[in-house]
């Protein structure tokens, strides 16, 4: 896990208001063109947004939000659908809520887990 330097402040009451406040900075500094894919009709376990930078590196983002403890909790389809697709270029974004900061997961943290729910840790 690794701290992110980042602009964006919270708190965030929710997942989607933490996705959001980072898409708005995206966009406002022309970082990232994006396409949010979050529906039902998606693959299970799939990230919440396809990100393209300028020089034409693309990733999915996934974004979580911890509890007031600094857990966040992936979904059963999450750990599996990183498994099954590690050479897709995936980047977790997790608003430690503690800290008020980011931390970037790595898809294979989560699978190494073996488990739904992680703790952040306090010192990165």
């Amino acid at each position: 896990m690794i701290k992110v330097a980042s602009p964006i402040k919270g708190p965030f009451k929710d997942e989607n208001a933490f996705k959001q406040a980072v898409l708005k900075f995206w966009r406002k500094n022309c970082l990232f063109t994006y396409f949010e894919i979050e529906n039902e009709e998606k693959t299970p376990g799939m990230p919440d947004v396809l990100a393209m930078s300028q020089v034409q590196r693309a990733f999915f983002a996934e974004f979580k939000i911890s509890d007031a403890r600094g857990v966040i909790e992936f979904q059963k389809t999450q750990p599996l659908f990183y498994k099954q697709n590690k050479k897709l270029q995936i980047e977790i974004l997790a608003w430690d809520v503690r800290f008020n900061r980011i931390v970037l997961i790595s898809p294979e943290e989560v699978i190494a887990a073996k488990k739904l729910k992680i703790k952040l840790p306090e010192e990165l």
